[in-house]
């Protein structure tokens, strides 16, 4: 589907289809979903530590988001240190093998290296850097599996950051209402689709 302009109808099905999924949600899922960030940023504060001060917890948190296309989680942390160390050594992007695009491991490169970052343009990658690095309440994650949650449908362009920030307000909101941070609620609802889709 290409996402146009979200209508109050459509806010108002979003919110119902959230609503729906978390009503699905197991205890499994609600101890998964409120764990996974917290876990998350342990790991990135954790290889932060490990550098001696050479990279803070944003920039493992951006390796790490760069190396997550395709890249099952154990693995992308994995990938996640071999880049770290790799840059330390000064070693090649050549000479370091990853599970994942070529193209994402060359970025995750220039982020270690300090040559690019993440700006706020790129809202969920921003959001997904937030949310680990520092557990900010004020981001959320919305992946293509929260937008199969909130539109019934793959969504496959016209998430514009206007439209982003439309439907962070909203899934923020929700998560408000059942006494959650918005990025539990989010890694509830992706523990759920995930599950069932």
């Amino acid at each position: 589907m290409k996402l146009k302009k979200i209508t109050p109808y459509m806010k108002n099905k979003v919110r119902k289809n959230l609503r729906n999924y978390f009503d699905l949600a197991t205890e499994r899922h609600l101890y998964n979903g409120k764990a996974w960030y917290s876990e998350a940023h342990e790991i990135v504060k954790s290889k932060s530590e490990r550098s001696n001060g050479q990279f803070d917890v944003y920039t493992v948190a951006g390796v790490l988001s760069a190396l997550s296309p395709r890249n099952k989680w154990e693995r992308n942390v994995f990938d996640t240190g071999r880049v770290l160390e790799a840059v330390q050594e000064n070693t090649s992007p050549e000479d370091v093998k990853v599970c994942t695009f070529n193209t994402n491991k060359y970025k995750a490169f220039a982020i270690a290296q300090g040559k690019v970052g993440v700006n706020k343009s790129s809202r969920k990658t921003h959001a997904f850097i937030q949310n680990i690095a520092t557990l900010n309440e004020d981001y959320v994650t919305i992946d293509v599996w929260v937008l199969r949650a909130m539109f019934g449908k793959t969504v496959v362009s016209g998430l514009t950051p206007s439209r982003y920030d439309e439907l962070s307000s909203i899934l923020l909101d929700e998560a408000r209402k059942v006494g959650l941070k918005g990025y539990e609620y989010q890694a509830i609802i992706w523990e759920c689709i995930r599950e069932r889709y």
